[in-house]
C-alpha cells in the first residue's frame, strides 16, 4: 500500500510535551486524523495525555477524527488552554484497554525537584467461590464525564494538601480479566513522604468517593455488584437485597 507524508506542527503545551516544533510523519494512503493521533500517542509518549483532548487542524482549519489526510497536509496539535499549570501536572483518563503504566510513571518523571516517586498498580485478583466457582472477570462502569471530574478533584486536593508535584491517575473501563491492571496511579512529589501519602489517600479515597463501580463475573454465570457506600466496601448480591461483607 502506498504512503502519504503529513507535517505536523507542535503549538503552545504540545510543543513542551513532545521537545520539538514539527516533525514529518509517514501515513499509510487513506489514512485518518484519528490514526495520526495514535501514531503521535505512540511516538510521543508524554505527549499522549494531551493528545486525548487535544483539537487537531488540518491546513489551518479544526477537522473531525474521521478526516481523511491527502500528501502534503499540514497538521496543527492544539492542546486546550488550562490557564495554569493543570495539563502538564495531572493526567487523568479512563480507558477501555491495557493500562500504559510505563506511559504513567514518564509523566510524572523528569522534574529534578521532585524527589520521592511512588507508583501503584491495582489488579484483579483470582478468586474461587465456593458456590459460583472462579472469578472470570471483573467489569467496570462509569458515570464518565462525573468520574474524570472527580478524579481531577482529587489531584488538585492532593497537590494542595502535599506541596507541589505531579499526578497520574488512569482507570480501566469494561472488562478486566484476573492479573490485568484496573487501575493505576503515579505521583511525584519533593520527598518520599508525601509521594506515599499522596498515593495512599488518592486510591483509597478514589475507591469510596469517585462515580466509577465494579461487578464479579463467576464461571457460572453469577454476577455480583460490589458497592460503594460505606469506607467499608460491601458487596451486594445481583437480585437480591442481602449484603455480606467484602473478602
Amino acid at each position: 500500500m502506498s504512503t502519504i507524508s503529513v507535517q505536523v506542527l507542535f503549538l503552545g503545551p504540545a510543543r513542551d510535551f513532545a521537545r520539538s516544533e514539527s516533525d514529518h510523519v509517514d501515513l499509510e494512503d487513506g489514512s485518518t486524523v484519528a490514526e495520526l493521533r495514535a501514531l503521535l500517542a505512540q511516538r510521543y509518549p508524554k505527549l499522549a495525555p494531551a493528545l486525548s483532548t487535544a483539537r487537531l487542524a488540518v491546513n489551518e482549519e479544526f477537522v473531525r477524527d474521521d478526516r481523511v489526510l491527502l500528501p502534503g497536509d499540514v497538521a496543527a496539535v492544539i492542546p486546550p488552554v488550562s490557564g495554569g499549570e493543570e495539563s502538564t501536572t495531572v493526567w487523568i483518563d479512563l480507558v477501555d484497554s491495557a493500562i500504559p503504566t510505563g506511559q504513567l510513571r514518564e509523566f510524572v518523571g523528569g522534574d529534578t525537584r521532585l524527589g520521592g516517586i511512588v507508583t501503584f498498580e491495582g489488579a484483579t485478583r483470582s478468586v474461587d467461590d465456593p458456590q459460583h466457582g472462579r472469578l472470570v472477570r471483573l467489569e467496570y462502569e462509569a458515570y464518565d464525564s462525573m468520574a474524570r471530574r472527580q478524579l481531577e478533584h482529587l489531584a488538585e486536593v492532593a497537590i494542595k494538601r502535599w506541596g507541589p508535584g505531579r499526578i497520574a491517575i488512569l482507570h480501566r473501563l469494561g472488562p478486566v480479566p484476573p492479573g490485568e491492571t484496573s487501575v493505576a496511579l503515579a505521583t511525584a512529589f519533593a520527598h518520599r513522604k508525601e509521594a506515599y501519602e499522596a498515593s495512599r489517600w488518592l486510591i483509597d479515597t478514589l475507591k469510596v468517593d469517585v462515580a466509577i463501580w465494579k461487578k464479579d463475573i463467576f464461571e457460572d454465570g453469577f454476577v455480583r455488584w460490589v458497592e460503594k457506600q460505606s469506607r467499608t466496601p460491601r458487596r451486594i448480591e445481583a437480585g437480591s437485597p442481602h449484603l455480606r461483607s467484602q473478602a
